[in-house]
């Protein structure tokens, strides 16, 4: 990839700039990174592209599994820079502070 993107912006830089993309309307998740996999068991496939790879998640059965799993695999290959999915609070549980 010879283009000035890639040989202007750092892998971060990159990350950022396609990750602040609003997402697509008609997706198959609501969430950044959670993508369709084909395993009926386990529909729900967790990817992010950095430095020029796809950087595979794992499998999940629950979107808001995959949408967490999203949120530790950015924080641990891109940082604290990272885009995180906002996962909403489950309202049936109660919180102790």
């Amino acid at each position: 990839m010879g283009s000035y993107w890639a040989t202007s912006k750092s892998e971060v830089e990159f990350y950022l700039v396609h990750a602040r993309r609003p997402l697509a309307r008609n997706k198959f998740s609501r969430f950044r990174g959670v993508h369709k996999n084909s395993n009926p068991d386990k529909p729900f496939r967790v990817a992010i592209c950095f430095n020029g790879r796809r950087i595979l998640g794992g499998t999940y059965s629950d979107e808001i599994e995959a949408a967490k799993a999203y949120n530790e695999l950015a924080l641990r290959v891109v940082g604290p820079k990272a885009f995180f999915n906002e996962i909403p609070e489950e309202s049936g549980e109660s919180k102790i502070a």
